[in-house]
Parts: structure tokens; sequence; C-alpha cells
């Protein structure tokens, strides 16, 4: 398994895992977040730190490898792992999916990375664990509660290019029994950035491109003893955004307004070789588009409830067992659809686990009944062997699904009630070196994959009717290679940090499809077969400087092809102290080579930018 943020001091790594352990004990089922033979990358809330007012999308196309599609600055960003389509990713908080069941995709600029302590990416597919969509990786953001007995503020402050200003507050308190933490956050910008249209065309200026985004996340824990734990949890988010026209276009008027209500409910209990969760979610989520210039008013929104029941049980030193079972209802409100738009999902989870000094494997199996229709059962099988203390090979191979979304079901006209779910089987294996002394600490992760979906859904033009309609009418097969490599070397006042990773990923259709063309063997639109990324971190006492640079390779698009691209992104931020309060200065560049590139077609994105601010702590013991 690999932490990518294991590559520092070894001193320091060590320390902070006697801290944490408690509370990952208490929160997390390890069945489900440390799975054996899977590929996963694990990040901290003090890896964001100085990356100011950004988003999940942001701070995880800086930290690896993953292709995010975006439409420009502060608009739609989607993310395909290892050549997967944008919603067959499973995005879960403190366990529960998020996507919207309308569309199966998220948007991953609206999720702001400071409502998250921890941040997990899991390489590959995972539907026996995490269900429907959990097919190219699966994202995990968790909220950790913390029992130190001390009341926290902290306060980050930040402007920037184009008129972006953020602002972000966490307050906590904790005593032995009780804890709470109020995390809010604002953003706005008018990303009125200069590009030009195409070579040798004088540059325009992007128009009706401004946003507001502003969220609370209230939580609350309470310890009655050291067997019990509850949770709360609410999540409030409203987003504004102006929806900017493409180079062929002269204006646009569109806007969209996105909200979101979610809370969810948790309970713990241990004793012995005994542990249960039981947790309930309730969702609210809605857009409303509007265009002026051509008449739409489009609103819509959906209601999700999602309730679980987990019993895990230590049957030895070396077997553990586990049992879950998942109730998600959905009902979904647009005018575009039937009256009868819902979805009532049952699930059986189960887990046997093994563990050893040299080896880990675990079985699992998902059993899924979907409106009175059975998902076919999804297995998965993953194992770990350490050969020597610096070397570890691991494989996994499973089933992976997704089901149709509501769209694909009931949209009028072109939804089709009779699609099945996607579904199909990966394989993986991966090898891991790793290299520890007082100074220095390596790490390097090679992961190879293999993937066959049948039933890919697509939307295409038919024959005789005016309209687009959703049909199981291609095959993907997806295989590549992951490549990460961390290198660290630490002082007593000093840190050096370096990374680097490339990926190489086909990602081809098998069957040729006559609208809209796809030739057999032909590579995804959007998916580039070649990605890579290093950089550099240098820290000496409260001094920080840092560079990352990105490479993506050209792409397939419905029009045609998108040329590669390099990006470079540089950031130094300074420590002090003012009368024993902690101030922590930045400056990022980002785009600092000022590249003219394009991620979508027709969507321009910005030159280079820059964002200073400060961060804050209080701290009363």
């Amino acid at each position: 398994m690999l932490f990518s943020l294991l590559a520092q001091c070894p001193v320091v790594a060590q320390s902070d895992t006697l801290v944490q352990l408690p509370t990952v004990e208490v929160s997390a089922s390890s069945l489900h977040t440390d799975l054996p033979g899977s590929f996963a990358e694990k990040w901290s809330a003090e890896d964001n730190k100085g990356q100011s007012g950004g988003s999940v999308a942001n701070f995880l196309q800086n930290k690896t490898g993953i292709y995010f599609k975006t439409y420009g600055a502060g608009s739609l960003a989607t993310a395909s792992i290892r050549g997967a389509s944008a919603s067959q990713t499973a995005v879960l908080w403190n366990g529960f999916q998020v996507q919207s069941p309308m569309l199966g995709l998220l948007d991953w600029s609206l999720l702001p990375v400071s409502f998250s302590d921890e941040i997990t990416l899991q390489h590959g597919g995972n539907s026996a664990v995490w269900g429907s969509g959990a097919i190219g990786g699966s994202v995990l953001m968790e909220n950790k509660p913390d029992f130190d007995t001390k009341s926290q503020v902290e306060l980050e402050l930040g402007v920037g290019s184009f008129g972006w200003k953020n602002g972000d507050i966490t307050a906590k308190f904790a005593n032995q029994k009780f804890a709470t933490a109020t995390r809010i956050f604002y953003l706005s910008a008018k990303n009125d950035f200069a590009y030009s249209p195409a070579p040798g065309l004088a540059e325009k200026r992007q128009t009706n491109a401004g946003q507001r985004q502003s969220g609370l996340l209230q939580e609350f824990y309470w310890r009655p003893s050291g067997k019990y734990l509850l949770g709360w949890q609410t999540w409030a988010q409203r987003a504004y955004r102006e929806i900017p026209p493409t180079t062929t276009q002269t204006r646009s008027t569109a806007n969209q307004t996105d909200e979101a209500l979610r809370t969810a409910l948790s309970f713990h209990w241990h004793h012995r070789e005994n542990r249960v969760e039981a947790k309930s979610a309730l969702f609210r989520e809605s857009i409303h588009y509007r265009d002026p210039q051509t008449g739409q008013d489009a609103p819509s929104h959906f209601w999700t409830s999602i309730s679980e029941v987990e019993w895990r049980r230590f049957l030895s030193n070396h077997f553990t067992i586990q049992f879950a079972g998942n109730q998600t209802f959905i009902k979904a409100f647009i005018k575009n659809y039937k009256p009868s738009a819902k979805r009532s999902q049952s699930a059986m989870f189960a887990s046997l686990r093994y563990t050893n000094r040299h080896w880990s494997a675990q079985l699992d199996g998902r059993y899924e009944l979907v409106d009175g229709r059975f998902v076919p059962f999804t297995p998965s099988l993953g194992l770990e062997r350490r050969l020597k203390d610096w070397l570890k090979i691991s494989g996994k191979v499973g089933r992976n699904y997704r089901l149709p979304t509501l769209n694909d079901l009931h949209w009028i006209p072109g939804g089709n009630p009779d699609l099945l779910a996607e579904s199909g089987w990966s394989s993986e294996v991966n090898t891991e070196l790793t290299l520890k002394t007082n100074l220095l600490s390596f790490q390097f992760t090679s992961a190879a994959f293999y993937r066959n979906i049948k039933n890919w859904i697509l939307w295409h033009p038919t024959s005789g009717q005016p309209f687009w309609s959703a049909s199981n009418i291609a095959s993907v097969w997806s295989r590549g290679l992951e490549n990460r490599a961390h290198l660290a070397f630490c002082g007593a006042a000093w840190r050096i940090k370096l990374d680097a990773g490339y990926d190489l990923i086909h990602s081809t259709n098998q069957k040729a499809v006559t609208l809209p063309k796809i030739e057999a063997g032909q590579q995804l639109i959007y998916v580039p077969v070649n990605q890579g990324f290093m950089g550099v971190e240098a820290r000496y006492k409260g001094l920080g400087i840092s560079y990352r640079h990105h490479y993506t390779g050209s792409v397939l698009t419905e029009l045609g092809s998108l040329p590669s691209f390099q990006t470079g992104n540089c950031s130094m931020d300074f420590e002090l102290s003012i009368r024993s309060i902690p101030v922590r200065c930045f400056l990022q560049i980002d785009n600092c080579w000022d590249a003219n590139y394009r991620v979508i077609e027709r969507r321009p994105m910005p030159g280079r930018s820059f964002q200073l601010g400060f961060s804050t702590t209080f701290t009363k013991s």
C-alpha cells in the first residue's frame, strides 16, 4: 500500500502515526480503507497548507496523475482514473457516495479540500467494497474526531489574479468526551483572464466567467466511554457560476446555481473482538441552469437517503470478518423525467481478512438488489506478500460495475429503461520498494493494471430520430502502468523532498460504433496515453520553496485532437511567530511558464496567475 507522504523524515512519520492511530481505530473500518492488493495514496489536512482556497480537484491534480477534464477556471471539473469515464469513479464522504445519481458523476471543483481531515485515493476497481461506480478508482474524504483537550481556531485568507478572493476558517473545541468542529469557506473570482482564440489571432478577455462559492461543515462527536462514539456532520454549500462562451461564440449569458445539504449520523461501538458501526445520511442537492439568451430555465433536484450497518469481529490474531447491509433510496425531480424517476438499492457486503508477518489477504463479496433486479454477484480478492523488509508485492482481481444513471433511464426523450449495468473484471499487480535511514527515505511503487468493461453506456444519434438515445453499445479495454517515486532527505533544520510519477494508459473501445463514429481499437476521447509529473520541495527552518511540473499527452476529442502540453506551478511560504502566535505567509504561481493550452476543446485555460495570503492558528489548551 503506497502512502505517498511516507517519503519524509522517519522520525516525523513515526510521531504522526502515534498521534493518529486512536482516532482512526474508532472512526474508520480498515477493511474498507486499507485494502490488500490495491495501490493507494493518502494525504492529511497538513498537506494542503498554503494551497489557497483549493478544491479537491486542484489538490489531486497537483499531487497525482489523475487526468481532470476542466472547462476552465472555476468551471466544471471531472476526473478520469486509469482510463475510466468520469462516472466510473466513486467519491465518498465519510463512507457515503456523493456522486449525482442523475448524472452519475461529480463536479470536483465544488469539493473544498479544507472540509477533509484526510483524503485517500484508491486506484483501480473496488465495487465489491463501495458499490456502483467504483471502477476506475475511489476517493475517500474523511472527517476525524479530535479529542485533544484544547480550543483552536485556524484562519486563512488569500487574494490573487483575475479577482480571486478566498477565506477559510476552522474552529475546534474538545475535551475528553466531546469534540466539535466548525468549518466555513468562501471564494469569489471574476476569471476574466486574457487568451488567444487561435494561433495568430488577437487576444480576447474571458467574459461571463465569474463565480461565488460558500459553505459550512458542522461536526459534533460525543464519546461517553471508551466503547462508544456518536457523530453528526452537516455540510451545506452553495455555488453560483457564470458559464463563459466557447472560443467560437461571441457571448454567453448562461449561469448555474448548485446547492447541497448533506447530513450524516453515525454510531460506533467496540468491545473486545467486536466492532459495530451504524450510520445514516440524508442528502438534498439541486442544480438550476439558466440562459436568458436562449430562454432556457432548467431547475432540478434530488433526495438521497442512505442507511448502513456494519459488524466486524476479530476471530484470532490472523482472521477478521465483516458483514454490512446498505439501503439507499433516491428520488429525483425534473420536468424531463417521468414521475417514477426513483431508485431503491439494497446491498449486502461480506469480507474475510487474513494477516500474518509476511502475508495479507482479503476476500470481499457484494450482492445488490436494484429496483427489484439483482446485480450480478461482485467478488474481489486482494493479496500482499512482503518478501523483504524493503520489498513488497501485491495483486488484486475483482468484478466491478456501474448502474445506469437516472438520466440514462428516465430522460425524455432518449432515456432507456432497459439499460444494463456496465460491468466487467479488473486485475492489477503492484511492486513496492521502501528504504529508510536516519537521513534518507525512498519509496518506489509500480502498478500494472488490466480491465475489461462491457455494456458501456453511450448517448448516440439514432436513425430516424431527431434526438440522441442511451444504449449499451460499447466495450472498453483499459490497461497500463502507474509509477510513483518519492525521495526525502532530512536534517535537524532542513528537509528536501522529491517525487515523480509517470502513467501509461491505453483505454480503447473494442467494438466499432457507427454513430458516433468510433473505430475498433481507438483510444477513448479525453484519455491521454501518457502523463507525467515531478516535484521538488525544500524547507529550511521556517522557509519553504516548491516546484511541480506536469506533462499531459495529446488526447482525442469529438472534433479531432488536442496537442500535449506542459505546465509548472511553484510556491513559497514562510513561517514566523508574532507574540507566540504562528503565522504562515505564502505565494503561489500557477502556470508559471504561461503555457497556452486546452484541456477541453474550445474552452480556454488561464495563463500565469498569482495567489498570496496568510494563515494563522490560535490555540488554547
